[in-house]
């Protein structure tokens, strides 16, 4: 008997966490070390197809200056978009989502995201880190 409600319980729990883990789309599409000089091709290459609606950045280890942002889709024919980024995020700040127009109908993927700026009162390379929702 006791057993039966173990399993039952431990069922019972990894359908919980499970479900949980399916309320939150967002993913970490990767980091990018800002260099201290204005730089313009920052890329971060999606090596996985994924079809991504909005992003947001955040500032570790230092400030960000950004000059703009572009993303890429993978389609038949190259297609990109401009991204509306704030022009500077705090150390430990995170930004509000930014859309991204990636058409879900064709189910366009995002193949890179291109940035330029910079660390600002840093001594050392910040990290900009891409955060994405599906």
């Amino acid at each position: 008997m006791k057993s039966v409600l173990t399993l039952s319980t431990s069922l019972l729990m990894g359908l919980l966490l499970s479900s949980a883990a399916h309320a939150n789309d967002h993913k970490v599409l990767g980091m990018i070390a800002m260099p201290r000089n204005a730089t313009n091709d920052l890329t971060l290459r999606i090596p996985v197809c994924r079809v991504v609606k909005r992003i947001q950045l955040t500032a570790d280890r230092g400030d960000i200056k950004l000059n703009g942002a572009s993303v890429y889709f993978k389609a038949v024919r190259t297609s990109s978009q401009s991204l509306n980024v704030p022009s500077s995020i705090k150390e430990g700040q995170t930004t509000n989502w930014i859309n991204i127009n990636s058409d879900n109908d064709n189910k366009r993927c995002v193949s890179k995201i291109t940035f330029s700026g910079q660390s600002v009162n840093s001594s050392d390379m910040a990290t900009l880190k891409v955060i994405g929702d599906d």
